[in-house]
């Protein structure tokens, strides 16, 4: 049986190692969005840590899996260009 999931036994920060697996991906990637100022850390204390609005925050701003491919600005413009111009 799991413990409720309430405002007391919430954690109110994570490491970046905890935070990337919270995400699935690698701590590096943590590392990454820190140090690229895409995420705020608290630095008190000599530990580095994530609150958890930064993973609110990057979590409700996920966007859905698309399996199609986005095409790349240059792609669609070398598709629309003619190949030795016409005559």
């Amino acid at each position: 049986m799991s413990a409720p999931k309430d405002r007391s036994t919430r954690r109110v920060a994570y490491s970046p190692a905890e935070f990337a697996a919270l995400c699935g991906r690698h701590p590096s990637w943590a590392y990454r969005l820190l140090y690229g100022g895409k995420v705020k850390a608290l630095t008190d204390l000599g530990r580095i840590l994530i609150p958890a609005f930064e993973l609110e925050r990057i979590l409700s701003s996920a966007a859905p899996y698309d399996p199609q491919p986005r095409k790349s600005k240059t792609q669609s413009a070398e598709s629309s260009a003619t190949i030795g111009g016409s005559k």
